[in-house]
């Protein structure tokens, strides 16, 4: 008698029959960054035809199964469609049907504002002889921040988290967080939270030059003597500058001179791709002959 139970439960388990099956349905595939949900349906009955094996396994599961659905071009699913991704998706099924037309996604356009990352608080400490040559760049050169108008209207500035780049000896990209300044508020999202800081690195070697002084906004008719005439200046060159002949300019003021004002010699033009050290001498003479 009990063999022949258990025949009869084995054989009845493998019919197959139509059983109720609440499942939840996840949308994806949409930008949540750009945008915010208004209302999303998140589940759905099920009318399921499958044998008892199936249906016990889904019975006993702690979760109700859920169903992934693609959102990236539509915001709204046929009920038939949902029926056929169950079929796929879940295990066992012969079919599926639901009272439901269709499943409905609504969203809403979040607001954004646009900001370049900056790098004040980065340092680069470059190993000996070696300096930047150039201009560091970021890539993303902009961030987007999506959230609420009025919270994006509070951040004025992207900062780069503080930090120190030691022995840089070669050019090179650092992946660099950014501020989390998003964090402060509940429904702002960033595009990205970390860039690239790409370092243009040459190897640089000392050079000395001898630069004319010039008097600036000096009378036509006077006559200027300068003791001395000439000032020395140091600077680190890239190697790959060396062969360049540079232009500078070292000037002083003549309202210096008129008022009797200490005369220091600055260092007022030169090439991008130099680097000053120092500019002797400090002071010089003039004598005005009029």
């Amino acid at each position: 008698m009990g063999l022949t139970i258990i025949v009869w439960l084995g054989v009845s388990m493998t019919e197959t029959d139509s059983y109720t099956l609440p499942v939840r349905v996840e949308m994806t595939g949409y930008d949540t960054l750009r945008y915010a949900v208004v209302r999303a349906d998140t589940a759905v009955t099920l009318r399921i035809e499958c044998n008892g094996y199936n249906a016990l396994l889904h019975s006993i599961r702690s979760e109700r199964p859920t169903l992934r659905v693609d959102m990236s071009t539509r915001q709204a699913v046929a009920g038939s469609e949902i029926c056929e991704i169950a079929r796929h998706q879940l295990m066992g099924l012969r079919n599926a049907s639901t009272d439901k037309d269709s499943l409905r996604l609504i969203l809403a356009e979040r607001s954004q504002r646009t900001y370049r990352p900056l790098l004040d608080d980065v340092e680069f400490a470059f190993a000996e002889q070696y300096g930047l040559y150039g201009e560091p760049s970021v890539s993303p050169a902009e961030v987007i921040l999506y959230g609420p108008a009025s919270d994006l209207q509070k951040i004025d500035e992207l900062r780069i988290e503080a930090t120190t780049i030691d022995g840089i000896s070669e050019s090179g990209s650092y992946r660099l967080r950014l501020q989390p300044e998003w964090e402060n508020y509940a429904d702002v999202h960033p595009s990205v939270k970390e860039v690239d800081v790409y370092v243009p690195t040459e190897t640089y070697v000392e050079r000395e030059y001898k630069v004319p002084i010039q008097v600036v906004d000096a009378d036509n008719d006077v006559e200027l003597h300068l003791y001395p005439e000439v000032a020395t200046l140091h600077v680190w060159v890239a190697q790959r500058d060396l062969e360049h002949m540079p232009e500078f300019e070292v000037t002083i003021d003549y309202a210096d001179v008129v008022a009797h004002r200490p005369l220091t010699p600055r260092l007022t033009k030169f090439p991008t791709y130099l680097r000053p050290r120092s500019l002797e001498p400090a002071e010089v003479q003039c004598v005005v002959i009029r």
